[in-house]
């Protein structure tokens, strides 16, 4: 005796197997996405980062509002798949064979998702499904750009020696390069302030371990001579003692 869709009648195998007793036709109606009906989108007004949680994600994208908004949407996008054992939903990075792709669009504050796949194993042809999820945009300074703006630093690297502008210059080259490079892996590190001392520089670094590695580069580019000194300034929040520590680099 032949199984038949409960829906519109057909047989099993007409067009391929029966799916939770609905033919290959009916069942490609049911939905492959599922999604909020808004989400919030951060985004840094200095840098272009953006929030995903409770942390900042750097963005080397052209258009970072729309790299922020793609990220947002996806993050809370779900695609449904059926099995034997029941529903699941799944995060877009988890279904790999479905496509999903998310068009913003800035004069509605709406973004248009679409995907194409295969709710359940047993379907002959992936379907395309869509959602529109309005998103609702703030602006604000991220971590990062907050201390930078403050010129937080928690060392300093005090250069010194009989040394020409010259090679002063050189040797800021460098540091600079270095902070960059740090940076970009590390967005956290930073050259908050120089001052100018008689016989050297002094900078402001966001971070000791920033400082350390521009002493050591000193030391190996330069021959310099180092030594550590530590001031309390305060305590944190859960009563550590909290010290700013200065670098001495000797040329």
């Amino acid at each position: 005796m032949k199984k038949f869709c409960y829906r519109c009648g057909s047989l099993d195998g007409e067009e391929g197997p029966l799916i939770n007793g609905l033919c290959q036709r009916c069942f490609s109606e049911s939905p492959l996405l599922q999604a909020p009906n808004e989400v919030k989108v951060v985004v840094c007004r200095g840098c272009g980062a953006y929030r995903v949680g409770n942390s900042w994600q750097t963005c080397d994208s052209p258009d970072p509002v729309v790299a922020a908004v793609t990220q947002a949407v996806l993050e809370k996008v779900r695609v449904i798949r059926l099995t034997e054992s029941g529903t699941q939903l799944l995060r877009p990075s988890e279904a790999g064979e479905v496509k999903i792709s998310v068009e913003p669009n800035f004069k509605d504050n709406s973004a248009r998702v679409t995907g194409i796949g295969k709710v359940h194993p047993l379907q002959v042809q992936p379907r395309s499904d869509e959602v529109i999820v309005k998103f609702k945009l703030s602006r604000i300074a991220c971590k990062t750009c907050s201390l930078k703006s403050a010129k937080h630093f928690e060392a300093i690297l005090q250069v010194r020696g009989e040394i020409s502008e010259e090679v002063i210059a050189r040797i800021m080259n460098k540091l600079e390069n270095l902070a960059a490079e740090t940076g970009a892996r590390e967005p956290g590190d930073f050259i908050a302030e120089v001052e100018d001392q008689k016989g050297g520089v002094d900078l402001h670094l966001s971070t000791l371990s920033l400082a350390r590695k521009m002493a050591a580069l000193l030391k190996s580019k330069f021959g310099a001579s180092l030594s550590e000194s530590a001031k309390l300034i305060g305590q944190t929040r859960d009563g550590r003692k909290k010290y700013r520590v200065s670098i001495l680099a000797k040329i």
